[in-house]
């Protein structure tokens, strides 16, 4: 972790700052490993200043790396004075834009009006994009947890069964094979439900003959996988069968043709080609993936419009989909390791149509 700082110092005196204020608590607990949900780490070039409240005194012992800590007596924006780092006047600070209010930003204001507030914007983001070793092994467990996951469910969906029985099976089975807890709120959507791209469980009653669509992710050690499935109840039909292999096949050219060097718009155009030719483009409106490490959305975007570049050490889900109203929908999603000249897929569950 002290390297991740020793980097992010580099990019705040390219930035002509004098400290970073860092209030995302994802990118607190990969600058220094804290997992509390009240913090702010000040980093200076030269030191680094780690504040929270009295509930995270005896946490922060075990967890928090390469800042000295403080334990704040009142509120925490006001608390940074105690610091004593933002006396000197024109003092040039770095914020989170996108993760600092603008309540937070006018008591900053009030508190120290002589410190030049500067917004920023994926500093810490631009080195978490790239996955250390320890990062990736904890991907990789978590794609593991979620394959064992995905075969333990597979005996229980059945015909009659309430898609939120199986959403509550889900986030118990990840904590059962050692996740901390799911990357989010899982999607199982049946039937013309399964058109709509993140529909939540509801307590709609699978039926013989439809599609199922499963889309969760399990969280090792804060770091998340993401991964879908869909399947049939009973024989498909030969539509059925039509749409979910069309998904497939562009599936699998993106994830042959996947390397370091890629825009992610380049990539998208892989799958999307495919959609386009089999006549269901207008039917696939997203991306095809998008980054996962500490966050289960995060950098690079695969997109007609992303002109991010894809490097190696890179994790992002390769996931295209077809969806059509009140028919219902068909997505197939892995995770994959960017890799030089390819790349390695992490959830390795089986890909052919599913027939229960």
């Amino acid at each position: 972790m002290k390297d991740r700082i020793k980097n992010l110092r580099e990019i705040i005196d390219r930035e002509n700052l004098d400290l970073l204020m860092v209030t995302s608590l994802l990118n607190l607990r990969f600058l220094c490993g804290y997992t509390g949900s009240n913090g702010v780490l000040l980093i200076s070039r030269r030191g680094s200043f780690f504040l929270t409240d009295f509930r995270y005194k005896e946490q922060v012992k075990d967890e928090v790396r390469g800042a000295s800590i403080k334990i704040a007596q009142r509120e925490l924006f006001s608390a940074i004075a105690d610091t004593g780092w933002l006396k000197q006047k024109r003092v040039k600070v770095g914020f989170e834009a996108k993760h600092l209010t603008f309540a937070q930003l006018e008591k900053l204001k009030t508190n120290f009006p002589a410190v030049i507030w500067i917004p920023t914007e994926d500093l810490v983001e631009s080195i978490r994009i790239i996955k250390d070793e320890e990062e990736i092994r904890s991907i990789k467990k978590a794609a593991e947890i979620g394959v064992k996951v995905f075969h333990e469910l597979l005996p229980l969906l059945k015909p009659g069964i309430r898609e939120k029985d199986i959403s509550s099976e889900i986030e118990y089975r990840i904590r059962r094979n050692g996740g901390t807890a799911s990357a989010f709120e899982s999607t199982v959507a049946s039937g013309i439900r399964s058109a709509m791209p993140h529909a939540k469980a509801s307590s709609e009653k699978m039926r013989r003959g439809e599609f199922v669509t499963l889309d969760y992710g399990a969280c090792f050690q804060g770091y998340v996988c993401d991964i879908t499935r869909t399947l049939v109840l009973g024989r498909a039909t030969s539509n059925q069968r039509k749409i979910y292999n069309l998904v497939l096949k562009a599936q699998k050219k993106a994830i042959d043709k996947t390397h370091s060097g890629m825009k992610g718009v380049e990539l998208d155009k892989v799958a999307r080609d495919i959609i386009k030719k089999g006549g269901y483009d207008k039917y696939f409106g997203h991306g095809l993936g998008h980054g996962i490490g500490l966050g289960v959305h995060e950098g690079p975007s695969i997109s007609t419009r992303s002109q991010d570049t894809l490097k190696a050490g890179m994790v992002v889900t390769i996931e295209p989909g077809v969806y059509l109203p009140g028919w219902g929908g068909v997505r197939i999603e892995d995770d994959v390791l960017i890799k030089r000249n390819s790349c390695l897929v992490l959830t390795d569950i089986e890909k052919d149509l599913i027939e229960l």
